[in-house]
């Protein structure tokens, strides 16, 4: 048994853990508030509001990063490098693409705010539209729906107030394939 830092292995890994239930309800969390059917924001007290807003310079500054290719301002844009960039596959599109490969594949893919950003910046920029804001002021969720040549989807973003302002916490993603929409 190692000790490291007064730590033993065991209550490492339970701490481990008990952080990656902890990252998985704050996700659920998110994908809860981009499913509601309301399009209006939720307001709870007077800072929403000029939350709302201050997210929609945040989200516009963000898009204007991907257009210019700008890693280093969409990597300050997260709480740190590693947050999870999760994205699922929508059933049609899984389908075309298990038979494509003609084997298995994921059908949820997984990568972090480093490999995000360095994405953004090889692909042209989405074409968006839909966005869609909610915030108490501190934490909240900005949704939008995407669509590039490789397919479409929507995007969803938890993000956190922290001392150097909004910051995102965590990405989930939709992927429906072109070839998807023609099967019938």
């Amino acid at each position: 048994m190692s000790v490291a830092g007064g730590l033993t292995t065991a209550t490492q890994q339970g701490i481990r853990m008990k952080r990656l239930a902890l990252l998985a309800l704050f996700i659920a969390a998110g994908n809860a508030f981009a499913f509601q059917q309301s399009t209006a924001p939720t307001h709870t007290h007077h800072e929403s509001q000029s939350g709302v807003s201050e997210l929609r310079d945040f989200w516009n500054h963000y898009q204007e990063a991907v257009k210019q290719k700008d890693a280093k301002t969409l990597l300050g844009s997260y709480l740190n490098d590693s947050i999870p960039v999760i994205g699922g596959i929508a059933p049609k599109s899984y389908a075309i693409i298990v038979a494509a490969n003609k084997q298995p594949i994921p059908r949820v893919l997984t990568s972090t705010g480093k490999d995000n950003a360095t994405g953004e910046t090889k692909l042209p920029p989405d074409a968006t539209s839909n966005l869609q804001i909610q915030t108490d002021g501190e934490v909240g969720t900005v949704s939008w729906d995407y669509a590039a040549t490789v397919g479409h989807g929507q995007i969803t973003w938890t993000v956190v107030r922290t001392n150097d302002g909004w910051k995102i916490s965590s990405i989930v993603y939709s992927i429906n394939v072109p070839a998807a929409d023609k099967a019938a």
